[in-house]
């Protein structure tokens, strides 16, 4: 009697990834999970306007990729520590006799759906997050006409680094004044006026002990500051208020 040879499965094809391919993937992933890290990293890792030496370079390194992607957030509004958010007060002023209009955006109860209020919470905090001073730093002084030529070469060191952040602050104070004339004119066309007054507010988030033992509310009057247009004190770079 004839021996019949067992039945097998048919076995599938394999596919293999070519190892070309599989370079090629490692680096796609490899510079979008630094694309994702470097932002927050670089931005937790900032102290009194220095930079780490590792984030930093990384960050700049993925800047047009996260920005292609629109991965460059706000992370300082995001847990674990968020920071205070940003409204505009306006006034709008009429030539007529007629009273002002007054108001604050954005505003829950103005603003719905909810996509609205977020574009004009966006809008808020763009205002706030362009602001510099009208006023930069005084010129450094010159040395003494008795100075050693290492006091001179200093001297025209810190005065090249001025001329270079005063341009700097030119270009920002342009863009800060032409948003908030944008601002102002959209406000005058929206409520037929002649004069708008905005000012920028501050609202810090609530302390737990001030929810928790003394029973406050998150919108409490003293959580809320005008913030001045003036700086309180002068800045070299004319970045801070």
């Amino acid at each position: 009697m004839a021996k019949t040879k067992p039945a097998t499965e048919d076995q599938s094809p394999t596919f293999s990834v070519p190892r070309w391919a599989r370079i090629v993937i490692s680096i796609l992933v490899t510079v979008h999970v630094a694309a994702v890290v470097a932002p927050p990293l670089a931005f937790i890792c900032r102290s009194r306007g220095s930079e780490s030496p590792i984030a930093g370079p990384l960050a700049r390194f993925v800047r047009p990729y996260c920005q292609a992607l629109y991965l460059d957030h706000g992370y300082a509004f995001f847990a674990p520590d968020p920071g205070p958010n940003h409204l505009v007060d306006y006034k709008v002023e009429f030539e007529g006799g007629k009273p002002p209009i007054t108001g604050r955006f954005p505003d829950l109860q103005e603003e719905r759906p909810r996509l609205l209020y977020h574009r004009y919470f966006m809008l808020s905090e763009a205002l706030n997050t362009r602001f510099v001073p009208p006023a930069f730093a005084p010129e450094p002084s010159p040395p003494a006409l008795t100075a050693s030529a290492m006091e001179r070469e200093r001297y025209q060191t810190t005065k090249n680094a001025y001329e270079a952040d005063r341009e700097v602050w030119k270009h920002q104070r342009k863009q800060y004044e032409a948003m908030r004339a944008s601002i102002e004119l959209h406000l005058k066309h929206e409520f037929g006026g002649d004069k708008v007054q905005i000012t920028r507010i501050e609202h810090r988030p609530a302390d737990p002990d001030e929810i928790q033992i003394e029973r406050r509310t998150l919108d409490a009057k003293d959580t809320y500051r005008e913030m001045s247009e003036t700086p309180t004190r002068t800045s070299t770079n004319g970045g801070g208020q």
